[in-house]
């Protein structure tokens, strides 16, 4: 009888750490990293100026493996600061045309159009060095899956 015992205490071990094993593998969810935020690119793909301002068509592309499930766009003119530098500015306009949950590969056009009036003396903007910035979410709208990204809009 004891023999059998210790066999039952054994099954009965090895069940019990065979279901928290599946149940941790069910928890645990795959992080997002540096590397898949710099697979959602933004291209221009076309700019027009106009005497009222500047009109860019902007391709938003997610080449990552998780859905953004919401995001904002936004375009603004750098600072002129000194001879040859720039700083930000938070006079920005935001995109439009922009949708939720962007599934991996999905692809969106959004288009900006950034008036000059109200700018003042425009040659104290970079106008021709217009900066972009993405903020959104990888799967799940909450503090631990906000990315930003961006950089500026002319590619050389």
């Amino acid at each position: 009888m004891v023999r059998g015992g210790k066999y039952l205490k054994f099954k009965l071990l090895l069940t019990f750490l065979l279901i928290l094993m599946v149940l941790a593998g069910c928890t645990s969810e795959k992080k997002f990293t540096v590397d898949d935020v710099k697979k959602v690119k933004l291209e221009l793909l076309e700019k027009e100026t106009l005497q009222e301002g500047i009109s860019y068509t902007i391709q938003l592309v997610n080449g990552s493996d998780y859905v953004i499930k919401q995001n904002n766009v936004y375009v603004s003119f750098p600072i002129k600061h000194g001879e040859s530098g720039y700083k930000g500015n938070e006079y920005q306009v935001e995109a439009t045309g922009n949708k939720l949950d962007i599934q991996p590969g999905g692809k969106i056009t959004l288009t900006v159009f950034m008036p000059f009036e109200g700018l003042g003396d425009k040659t104290l903007f970079g106008i021709d060095h217009p900066e972009i910035k993405l903020r959104g979410y990888m799967e799940t709208v909450d503090d631990e899956h906000l990315f930003t990204t961006g950089g500026s809009l002319m590619k050389d």
